[in-house]
């Protein structure tokens, strides 16, 4: 291979030969580097492990730990994402038969359903049945809620079983006039308008213990509130039309209700985390819920699910939003744990919006070599997939630059779905621009002097994050280090070379295999 002279924060990529060799000089006072081999494969892609015969090289000093300010909440339980993606995926399984039967009705005037939710004209205090069933189209299970507080764009219901000690009418007014005055402008500025099948022109919010009892008793994980597809699909069959009979036909979301005394389940919700979080879950759901009517009744497409890694990973960035709407603050601020612990309102809009997007980015750190930002559906519940693919948007929209809502609508309105979809709205393989973002999880912040594409403009994450290093290997000496990685997977292997001297690194895939043209090697010198 050639040789390189790099300086500090100079970089090379290598990819699509058989052999990728380099040789890097140490210069007078030696170097330091670290070499990313990137698996840029499709998400369904096998595994596979790049060999790197490294010669002449030394090792390097340990890698210091990640700064650990207290922004995050200390023994928080965790969201259990992993309901919901069984939920997302029974009701494609039962609404599979139903779609194209429901978008045909959006050229036809709609389906006006019996309705078994019927909100056109609300009143405080009046009484209606709500299906609350996991199930989509059969099997309901009615619960009866009580208008509480209308909003311009929101209609608030209690549960008339929820447990004692919950929220007041003056909090549930609260929750409407936020999401009229937070939550819908700036979600819907970002990803679009959703439909209005049921016609009152607003969202119904259902504060219901059916939500609690999806959480088991001694849990570490919890349901903070979901939306259901099925509402979205119509009711009763019309000119030979099949229909969802369960469905309550409005676009509407089911939250978590304090429980003190822990009567459901015997799991206790405490007052102050349903008022602290359910914003947050509030737009997060609203993403799917635009993601979902948007594709159904205005694009019109069969494809009407994302593919969980990206819609997850927009709804995560719908939390965001929230918090640059509530904090004051906006992205490419390259915002670290000092300037929000210093103002008390981006600390509170931390702890309310982002504070499980980078516990969930701190879980893809710990194993980047088998963790992606495009995982298959199957590995998508795992939370470091969600972290990543959340913090591979944010790097994606910042390196796009200019509107980002143009970027959010784009997946949403393009009618694609998962790499596809993301390449239209981006106008690149967004696999080499992850090749790119795995990089600079390493560099970003760290290595003076770097080039732009390595960095991450938004986010100061090494003082952000809780105190967990960045997996990295570091080499012994000479030899040769197996990283096996899975595809949307990186690897982070850190080495020396003496003053005057010249390493040679060369990476094969296992066996004489050519290197893929999707594996990559980029080699940056870091001191």
């Amino acid at each position: 291979g050639s040789l390189r002279s790099l300086a500090v924060g100079g970089s090379v990529t290598l990819g699509g030969v058989a052999a990728a060799t380099v040789c890097l000089d140490g210069g007078a006072a030696g170097a330091e580097y670290v070499a990313v081999p990137f698996h840029g494969g499709d998400p369904e892609d096998a595994a596979l492990t790049v060999r790197m015969g490294m010669q002449d090289v030394v090792p390097v000093a340990a890698a210091s730990p990640m700064i650990s300010p207290a922004l995050s909440l200390p023994g928080a339980r965790q969201l259990d994402d992993g309901w919901h993606l069984r939920m997302r995926d029974r009701a494609a399984r039962e609404l599979a038969p139903f779609v194209d039967d429901a978008v045909t009705s959006a050229g036809r005037g709609g389906i006006r359903p019996s309705y078994v939710l019927d909100l056109s004209a609300p009143t405080v205090g009046q009484q209606v049945q709500v299906n609350t069933s996991e199930s989509s189209c059969d099997a309901p299970a009615m619960h009866t809620g009580r208008v509480v507080a209308i909003g311009q764009r929101a209609i608030v219901l209690a549960d008339d079983a929820n447990p004692g000690g919950g929220l007041t009418d003056a909090e549930y007014a609260s929750f409407a006039a936020s999401y009229d005055t937070m939550v819908h402008p700036a979600v819907t500025a970002a990803f679009g308008e959703a439909g209005d099948v049921d016609g009152n022109g607003r969202v119904v919010i259902f504060f219901t213990r059916a939500v609690n009892e999806l959480t088991a008793s001694g849990s570490g994980e919890y349901v903070g509130g979901y939306f259901h597809p099925r509402d979205l699909f119509p009711t009763r069959a019309r000119d030979g039309l099949t229909a969802c009979a369960a469905s309550n036909y409005a676009e509407m979301f089911y939250l978590l209700v304090p429980d003190p005394n822990g009567v459901v389940n015997g799991n206790i919700f405490p007052r102050e985390l349903v008022l602290r979080t359910s914003l947050g879950t509030l737009a997060h759901e609203l993403q799917h819920l635009i993601n979902t009517s948007r594709r159904l009744y205005q694009v019109r497409t069969s494809q009407w699910r994302e593919e969980v890694w990206l819609d997850e990973g927009m709804s995560h960035v719908a939390e965001e939003v929230m918090f640059y709407r509530t904090s004051g603050l906006s992205p490419r601020q390259n915002l670290d744990a000092g300037q929000i612990a210093s103002n008390p309102r981006a600390f509170e809009a931390f702890r309310s919006y982002m504070d499980n997007n980078t516990r969930r980015f701190a879980r893809y750190l710990i194993d980047p070599e088998h963790r992606s930002p495009y995982d298959p559906p199957s590995a998508s519940s795992d939370l470091a997939t969600r972290g990543a693919a959340w913090a591979f948007l944010r790097y994606a929209a910042d390196r796009r630059g200019g509107d980002e809502g143009q970027l959010w609508r784009a997946l949403i309105d393009g009618g694609g779905t998962g790499i596809a979809n993301l390449q239209q709205a981006l106008g690149v393989d967004p696999r080499l621009w992850a090749r790119d973002w795995t990089v600079s999880v390493f560099t970003d912040d760290v290595v003076p002097g770097i080039d732009a594409r390595f960095t991450q403009p938004s986010w100061h994450f090494r003082s952000l994050l809780s105190a967990v290093p960045l997996l990295t290997r570091r080499v012994a000496g000479p030899g040769t280090e197996n990283v096996q990685i899975e595809a949307g997977s990186g690897g982070f292997v850190r080495f020396g070379v003496l003053p005057a001297g010249v390493a040679t690194l060369t990476a094969r895939t296992t066996g004489s295999l050519p290197l893929p043209s999707s594996v990559f090697l980029t080699i940056v010198r870091t001191k």
